[in-house]
């Protein structure tokens, strides 16, 4: 009996392996269309080089990097890499005078410091997506599984004005279905004195067809995607992932003025030596013809 029993175990063995294995294929397939995944077999990015933010968190200097928010996110995805690169921004638009002159003092306990003190950030964003939540809860050290020794504050309000209570990534995915551009907007605030700065992503940053694709990719609205339009919106979306990665602030955000180039110094000496060297020519030429 105990050979028979062991002979039919062995029989069934089979079958539960296939409909194990076909349940693995089924979840597989299933997480590759489903919002949930970031983009499914897209390219690592290029090298890049972006500055850490740091900020001081209750007397500990805290540095933060696109890594950081990468992996506490799952990937550096377009959202993740335009948060960071928002508050980078925000973050020295408000402090930059007073972190380069270490003259930043922190109201709360009137102690100097040379970074802006997480209690003192604000953060309200136009984007529901959960890579901008990430990077943003990341910052303001409000996020599930943080250890952090203060917390700022983080808000999400549509541009209509309503503010987004539920943040989990169901209901986020479910907000961001008719994402625009005007959703890519962000107020970096400090609380301690009010002053603000929103960050606007500048049009032509996102390809013109970009949305529209993410939601017949993503949402499958109002149709599913071809499969030449999934591999367009994957080449797009690498490239926009990459466009916040390693162009400079004022190709990515309104009102950021370029940086104007210095007059080389080498050029300044050889032109004030031309100036002077006209200007005995035509001293000596003008003494010529009074001869």
């Amino acid at each position: 009996m105990r050979n028979e029993k062991s002979k039919v175990q062995s029989g069934k063995s089979p079958l539960k392996a296939v409909a194990i294995v076909a349940l693995v294929l089924m979840a597989l397939s299933t997480a590759v269309i489903s919002v949930d995944a970031h983009m499914p077999g897209a390219e690592a990015p290029p090298e890049f080089e972006l500055e850490p933010i740091v900020i001081d968190d209750g007397g500990t200097e805290v540095e933060i990097t696109i890594e950081d928010v990468g992996n506490y996110h799952g990937q550096m995805c377009v959202c993740t890499c335009c948060a960071f690169r928002a508050t980078q921004l925000g973050l020295s638009e408000i402090w930059g005078a007073e972190i380069a002159s270490g003259e930043d003092v922190d109201a709360s306990t009137s102690a100097t410091t040379l970074f802006p003190t997480r209690e003192d950030i604000r953060i309200i964003s136009r984007l529901p997506t959960p890579g901008s939540r990430d990077c943003f809860q990341y910052v303001t050290g409000t996020g599930p599984g943080l250890e952090t020794n203060t917390k700022g504050e983080y808000k999400i309000i549509l541009p209509d004005g309503t503010e987004v209570v539920n943040m989990s990534n169901k209901n986020l995915k479910k907000v961001s279905k008719s994402n625009t551009p005007d959703n890519f907007r962000f107020d970096v605030c400090r609380i301690s004195t009010g002053e603000c700065f929103e960050v606007v992503v500048k049009e032509g940053v996102f390809p013109d067809d970009y949305f529209e694709l993410r939601k017949k990719v993503k949402f499958g609205i109002p149709e599913n995607a071809t499969d030449e339009e999934k591999a367009l919106f994957k080449s797009e979306w690498e490239e926009t992932r990459d466009t916040f990665l390693t162009s400079p602030d004022w190709e990515l955000f309104e009102g950021v003025e370029e940086p104007k180039e210095p007059f080389p110094v080498g050029g300044a000496i050889f032109f004030s030596i031309l100036v002077i060297g006209l200007g005995l020519l035509l001293g000596l030429s003008l003494r010529g013809k009074a001869r």
